[in-house]
């Protein structure tokens, strides 16, 4: 006598309906493993990676663009402690500004300037800056013998001033998890009352 046939039936039964036993095919098990793979890179790029952006850094760089207009009437600017002292006291710049740091410096600095292989901007210890129109200094000549690079001929000077003031701006913020301090306390930086008024 020859085998029974196997039922590719289910046993069980609903309202006179039974139900195919088929495997799943094996092309739709390649794209479940390939979401959940999907989903532990998205959730490890947006939760961990310094460079991953959010729906408010998106918002920001699209104001930072908006207010490159408003950047466009300053003329040119003088990368002294007055008119430092000045544009951070500015939101509409200090918006634009930020936006420039997130393109160029975050990837050393880190987003908030914390530091990741930068030195850490959010401390009261510093390396190469003494006085406030250091920052401005440094930015455009570099230091370290090429760790910190000279952004000179990279934007131009009005751009290096406007940076020198935000990152003037983050010093004692003190950010979370930021890199350990390198370098020497210095003195506060001068406030409005402090230095004549920019002439722009």
């Amino acid at each position: 006598m020859s085998a029974r046939p196997h039922d590719p039936l289910l046993d069980h039964e609903y309202d006179g309906i039974r139900e195919f036993d088929n495997p799943v095919p094996g092309w739709m098990h390649l794209i479940f493993f390939g979401t959940v793979v999907f989903s532990v890179l998205y959730f490890a790029f947006f939760q961990f990676s310094p460079v991953a952006w959010t729906v408010q850094s998106t918002w920001e760089a699209h104001q930072a663009a908006a207010y490159q207009k408003v950047f466009g009437t300053l003329g040119e600017l003088k990368p002294d402690a007055a008119t430092l002292v000045s544009l951070a006291q500015d939101e509409q710049m200090m918006a634009v500004a930020k936006g420039m740091f997130v393109t160029n410096c975050a990837q050393c600095h880190g987003k908030d300037g914390g530091g990741i292989n930068g030195v850490n901007l959010t401390d009261d210890v510093y390396k190469n800056v003494k006085q406030l129109a250091d920052v401005y200094t440094v930015l455009t000549k570099g230091a370290g013998n090429g760790a910190m690079p000279a952004w000179q001929n990279r934007i131009s000077s009005n751009e290096r001033i406007l940076l020198a003031s935000y990152a003037a701006t983050l010093r004692n913020t003190n950010v979370a998890g930021g890199r350990a301090a390198e370098g020497t306390p210095i003195d506060p930086w001068p406030t409005a009352s402090s230095v004549p008024p920019a002439v722009r």
